[in-house]
């Protein structure tokens, strides 16, 4: 038992090295899946930055409540059930 053993005939092939994350690769294509999906998504996510258009933000008006909506007809605060403003402007259902 205190042999050890012998040298195989061929020597095995060598393995190429992912290029994302650059360690050896146990897959066929030379990169590791899980770097295949990161680099996939690092581009359409590039893409879809680029694309994104910044939405504008409303400002708050100091004097709004939780549960009240302005009008844009006339600016006055409204309850958030109500449906049809004073002025007689109806909001969307």
């Amino acid at each position: 038992m205190n042999q050890r053993k012998p040298a195989p005939l061929d020597p095995p092939p060598a393995r190429k090295s992912c290029p994302v994350c650059g360690e050896v690769s146990y897959s066929r294509a030379g990169i590791h899946p899980q770097c295949a999906q990161e680099l996939a998504d690092s581009r359409r996510q590039a893409r879809q930055k680029t694309a994104k258009k910044p939405k504008k933000k409303v400002p708050k008006k100091s004097g709004t409540k939780a549960w009240h909506k302005p009008c844009p007809k006339c600016g006055t605060q409204v309850h958030i059930r109500k449906s049809v403003c004073e002025c007689g402007y109806a909001f969307r259902r």
